[in-house]
């Protein structure tokens, strides 16, 4: 099967482009023919209500093992050594937006494991390379090639194809509205566009579709 994306936004930097499109690459090379789909959900504005501020998101993988926060870095292995308070508070922000995606996703899937949250450094360096495995206040440090264990590839499949859709579908719809009217906003595809990739997914047939516009 493949990777499906879902862009919800633009790419802030070059570093998110990057890790996604290494993460895309490197799934999809390592499914075979009867494995499921995954999705990655890219640069999500997202709030559990609208009454508390955003997180922003840079991307959240759904596959067989669960769901997974990616939080998208480029630091150094000087830089991080230099600004522990620093790494301390976004791993801290890493664990909560996992948690609260967690807690929304449950409402879809109820038996949905932990969702942990890792942090992917996409500076390629001997000293980042060091950092690999790394772990800071329960959030683990990934560079590019420890792609497995940032998206926790390996793990026993936990959720079936329509539970990942199921997942996918609840996310966004609770992020932050930008589409008004049918309007996708910059980066989001097109609604029939997003219709065909779930019905990839699913294999449901365009007749039990329902709108997927968020207002």
């Amino acid at each position: 099967m493949k990777v499906i994306p879902f862009p919800c936004g633009p790419f802030a930097n070059e570093s998110e482009r990057t890790a996604f499109e290494h993460l895309r690459s490197r799934i999809e090379s390592s499914l075979g023919a009867g494995d499921d789909s995954w999705m990655l959900l890219t640069n999500l504005t997202w709030s559990v209500t609208h009454q508390f501020q955003a997180d922003e998101i840079d991307m959240i993988a759904i596959g067989p093992p669960g769901v997974r926060v990616i939080e998208v870095k480029h630091w150094s292995r000087r830089w991080v050594d230099e600004h522990p308070d620093l790494v301390e508070q976004e791993a801290d922000r890493v664990t909560n937006k996992a948690r609260k995606i967690g807690t929304t996703s449950r409402k879809s899937v109820p038996d949905l494991g932990r969702v942990d949250g890792v942090i992917l450094l996409t500076r390629e360096s001997p000293g980042v390379r060091e950092l690999a495995g790394r772990v800071v206040r329960g959030v683990r440090f990934c560079t590019l090639k420890e792609w497995r264990e940032a998206v926790d590839f390996d793990a026993a499949p936990a959720l079936r194809p329509q539970q990942i859709a199921r997942t996918r579908w609840l996310l966004p719809s609770r992020s932050v509205r930008r589409m008004r009217s049918g309007t996708p906003r910059r980066g989001w595809p097109s609604p029939g566009l997003r219709w065909a990739r779930w019905a990839t997914c699913t294999g449901r047939p365009w007749t039990t579709r329902r709108s997927c516009t968020a207002t």
